[in-house]
């Protein structure tokens, strides 16, 4: 027989890892009175709160009296404010508890007997809120005080940890619309903007947008709430004349998700996309309406959807739409409906060649694009698919972008295998819908199990410990290379040792200053070296530890979304020094030594 393991047996690590995939309540009515060892690990680990509506008065009391000594553990909460048998729990529990150091906030369904007041005053202190989250698509039940506050507190007043924000109910936001300032650290926005009028929603919508400069995720729900007429018809909104020269330019937005609960045609639409040049992924939803005198046609139309998004749009990789429609004139012909959204092909890229093509010295460079994972396919009249890699011998600059849709791998040995410059992307975007856009916009990641089937994926297209002996150019998104079994994998570590220029790439994930050791180990023969971290302390110890250990550092270029009250550390003649005294055989050209820090990027030159 096997020997039995008891609980108290386990080590230290594995009790930590355990505590935090449980939520709180979970972690008192399991662990909370084994014996003591197991009581002082629990006491260093931070702790999740979620009630849903399943959850009864009796749980969240005894989650309310445990918490007295540990409120100050707890980093997340996610509270539906009408569980099964009571209401209005958000009061409840902000009225007993102080959460000082709360990181992520989420508020469902605020019920209408709700006060907000203690909630907005904590708010208020946070200085370790990373995303805020209101769900509360109900337009009856918050006060508008409420409503007022909290945007008045999120759009005005961030602190410099916020990163996201979801206001998602229902408000006009006219009075505050001249004071509204977006620090640069707000890289997700999710609005629900209603109005009695549309016209000025329009204008105001192009307000919040010109202070949108650093948004990565963009959502927009837009509502008119002029009432209908006896028959329950809506007229349609008048789309304001725009100076397209004076439209705001979203260089950064990259996602976007655009619900309509009004009459209008594309070109409200138009005017969005125009300020997003970068865009990837965009997400269109319109919400059913009666109309009797004006029907959208030009939102069935595939070439017109297709005209404005090779206009606007060139980088667009995920379009995804559905529109429901109460019509009343003539039937529709499906035919002419579907026919046109056929044509909504990509540009496709086609490389064609002969296997022998290598033989011929040629100056001519092939720029292959970008490859999105779910379109790229190959065929050969070769009878062995196994030999598919004898066509890309010649590529030496592969651009990867790995989506959710995979095709089927027919062949074995990875395709490239001479590969010295490799730029990995990976789609973060969610499949549809709104609840699955607010899944990457709350800072959650991507799992372990996500970033070894990622790792696992990669094998198909190149083998990077054997065949991509010249690969030295790395751009790769942060907590992909940070992972463990990426990083640590004894068949890369090789591979990683001649690695010359490094670009990490920001979805979710900063560069953490405690990985740099581990960094300058792995890729000791860097010379250029971009990242991106959280504040401008973490830029101190992380060049600190790449001027003491890259013999070979020739440029660092970090962003950070933090400033710091410290003085700035890095004087020429500080980093001269200190590269002299970590390597003495180096020649320094100091007439070639440069630093800049302008408050949101650091670069140092040392050649």
């Amino acid at each position: 027989m096997g020997m039995e393991t008891r609980l108290e047996n386990l080590p230290n690590e594995i009790l930590f890892e355990t505590f935090g995939y449980l939520h709180a309540l979970h972690v008192f009515s399991a662990f909370g009175s084994l014996n003591k060892r197991i009581s002082s690990i629990f006491q260093s680990t931070p702790l999740r709160i979620i009630i849903s509506k399943i959850h009864c008065r009796n749980q969240v009391d005894f989650l309310s009296s445990d918490l007295t000594f540990h409120v100050h553990q707890v980093i997340s909460v996610k509270i539906d404010d009408t569980i099964r048998d009571d209401t209005s729990v958000i009061n409840l529990l902000f009225n007993r508890h102080d959460f000082i150091n709360l990181q992520f906030c989420k508020l469902i369904t605020i019920h209408h007997s709700t006060k907000l007041d203690n909630v907005i005053q904590q708010i208020k202190t946070f200085d370790k809120l990373v995303s805020f989250n209101i769900c509360n698509l109900n337009d009856i039940t918050m006060n508008e005080n409420d409503k007022y506050e909290l945007a008045r507190i999120m759009l005005m007043h961030q602190p410099s940890s916020l990163r996201t924000i979801v206001l998602q109910y229902p408000y006009n936001y006219s009075n505050i619309l001249n004071t509204i300032s977006l620090s640069s650290n707000i890289t997700s926005l999710y609005l629900y903007i209603n109005g009695s009028s549309l016209f000025a929603s329009v204008n105001s919508v192009l307000v919040i947008l010109r202070r949108c400069y650093s948004v990565r995720y963009l959502g927009l729900i837009m509502k008119d709430n002029t009432p209908a007429n006896n028959n329950y018809f809506y007229n349609p909104i008048r789309i304001p004349f725009i100076n397209e020269k004076y439209l705001p330019v979203l260089s950064h937005v990259i996602a976007f998700e655009f619900i309509l609960y009004v009459v209008c045609n594309k070109a409200l639409i138009r005017y969005l996309l125009r300020c997003m040049p970068n865009l990837k992924s965009f997400i269109f939803i319109f919400k059913p309406y009666k109309s009797k005198h004006f029907f959208p046609m030009d939102l069935l139309d595939g070439y017109a959807w297709q005209e404005m998004l090779e206009l606007y749009v060139l980088y667009l990789l995920k379009f995804e739409f559905h529109m429901s429609i109460w019509k009343y004139c003539s039937q529709t012909d499906l035919n002419i409906v579907v026919n046109s959204f056929n044509i909504l092909l990509r540009i496709e890229f086609i490389m064609l060649r002969t296997l022998n093509y290598h033989k011929h010295k040629s100056n001519i460079y092939t720029n292959m694009p970008l490859i999105p994972s779910g379109s790229f396919n190959t065929q050969s009249t070769m009878e062995n698919i196994d030999d598919h890699y004898l066509f890309y011998k010649n590529e030496k600059d592969l651009r990867l972008y790995i989506t959710s849709e995979r095709p089927d791998i027919t062949y074995f040995s990875p395709l490239f295998q001479q590969i010295e410059f490799f730029k990995l992307e990976i789609s973060k975007i969610p499949s549809t819908w709104l609840n699955n856009f607010l899944n990457i916009v709350n800072f959650h990641g991507t799992s372990d199990d996500d970033a070894e089937e990622i790792v696992n994926y990669l094998s198909n297209w190149l083998y990077l410990a054997k065949e991509c002996s010249n690969l030295t150019n790395l751009t790769i998104l942060t907590e992909l290379f940070i992972y463990s079994k990426f990083i640590d994998n004894s068949f890369l570590i090789p591979v990683f040792k001649r690695i010359e220029l490094i670009e990490t790439t920001f979805e979710d994930i900063y560069f953490p200053p405690s990985f740099s050791m581990k960094f300058v180990d792995r890729v000791p023969s860097l010379a250029y070296i971009e990242l991106q971290v959280i504040s401008f302390n973490d830029c101190v110890s992380i060049i600190d530890t790449f001027l003491s250990h890259l013999k070979n550092l020739s440029y660092i270029k970090i962003d950070y979304f933090e400033d710091s009250l410290l003085d700035d550390p890095f004087l020429l003649e500080n980093i001269i020094e200190k590269r002299r005294q970590a390597f003495p055989m180096n020649i320094i050209h100091e007439q070639f030594m440069n630093v800049k820090n302008d408050g949101e990027v650091i670069e140092i030159w040392l050649k």
